[in-house]
């Protein structure tokens, strides 16, 4: 009976996979809507700036959100923002920035108080997930965030030509993809002015390799059958040119889900293209920078200070 349970189990999870890869493309709905402050418990008490709740995208009555935290008093309208984009494996996670004390949110408090007290508003962005939205679900929602913001920057007072995105994991993979990919309309300027890669996947081949031993043809449930095309088209690293936006990689030395060689590559791609690029090395770290064999260096707070000042070298900031 067990046995039965589990086929029939199988059975259903690869059909409803499949029918999300076969699925025509929907028509998105754009809101425009800035929705009433959030007042979730359940957000960081450690972060810094007030936050808003903005519907972006409505899709099959399903809205997409993104939140925005900018200071009590906008002394200096129309600031630049930095957008934070999630990890979990494109899988899991959300915009949430919870009050569990892990590297990764000690990072992002860090991070969002130092900008908001340099004059940058801070966004977090959600997205769908797979298995029920495979790729590119994913990273079409964060374009259209970032489209969305562009387009609504004097409705939310911010600076639309002033934007950064930085991301963790697989946030990371997709902040690459964005610098990498997209242009402020109707120019061949970068939508973003620079990319923090928090030791996120470059190249797609690597993982696709490691499924089909494992695996075979079998579907993976964020990119369904892993061919070896496939994985170039959805490899960050192919997408590498002269005169995209400055990158900053931050990476664990001891990281085993998304290894140093990953960020190595990127950096090389970035350097051989003549984009500047810098990178954090953290040693003692594993992945989402979780100590591994003592205390990582730099810590935390040296880390937040690297990459506030990276962002803020890049984007334009107007002082009271």
């Amino acid at each position: 009976m067990r046995k039965y349970i589990f086929l029939v189990g199988g059975i259903l999870s690869l059909s409803f996979l499949l029918s999300g890869l076969l699925a025509p493309p929907t028509i998105a709905v754009r809101s425009r809507a800035l929705v009433a402050q959030g007042q979730s418990h359940h957000w960081n008490s450690g972060l810094l700036g007030i936050r808003e709740r903005v519907v972006y995208e409505r899709i099959h009555h399903h809205n997409l959100t993104l939140y925005l935290f900018h200071p009590r008093q906008r002394a200096v309208p129309g600031r630049p923002v930095v957008i934070y984009i999630h990890g979990g494996a494109l899988r899991y996670g959300s915009a949430l920035i919870s009050q569990r004390r892990t590297p990764h949110n000690r990072l992002m408090v860090a991070v969002e108080r130092q900008l908001i007290q340099a004059g940058v508003d801070f966004i977090s962005v959600n997205y769908r997930l797979a298995p029920l939205h495979p790729w590119p679900d994913a990273l079409i929602d964060v374009k259209h965030a970032l489209s969305y913001l562009g387009a609504h920057a004097a409705l939310l007072d911010i600076n639309g030509h002033q934007m950064a995105v930085m991301g963790d994991s697989a946030g990371g993979e997709l902040s690459s993809f964005v610098g990498l990919t997209m242009n402020s309309a109707n120019t061949e300027r970068p939508l973003v002015r620079a990319v923090v890669d928090l030791f996120g996947p470059t190249n797609r081949r690597v993982f696709a390799s490691e499924w089909r031993k494992r695996f075979g043809l079998a579907p993976n449930p964020v990119y369904g059958v892993y061919t070896w095309r496939r994985a170039i088209r959805e490899s960050a690293v192919t997408y590498v040119h002269p005169g995209a936006p400055p990158f900053l990689i931050v990476q664990g030395t001891q990281d085993t889900i998304v290894p140093p060689s990953q960020s190595a590559l990127l950096k090389k791609k970035l350097h051989h293209a003549g984009v500047p690029v810098q990178e954090i090395l953290v040693h003692h770290a594993g992945h989402e920078l979780i100590p591994v064999g003592g205390p990582i260096h730099p810590g935390i707070p040296v880390i937040a200070r690297h990459i506030v000042r990276f962002l803020t070298k890049q984007l334009v900031v107007r002082q009271t």
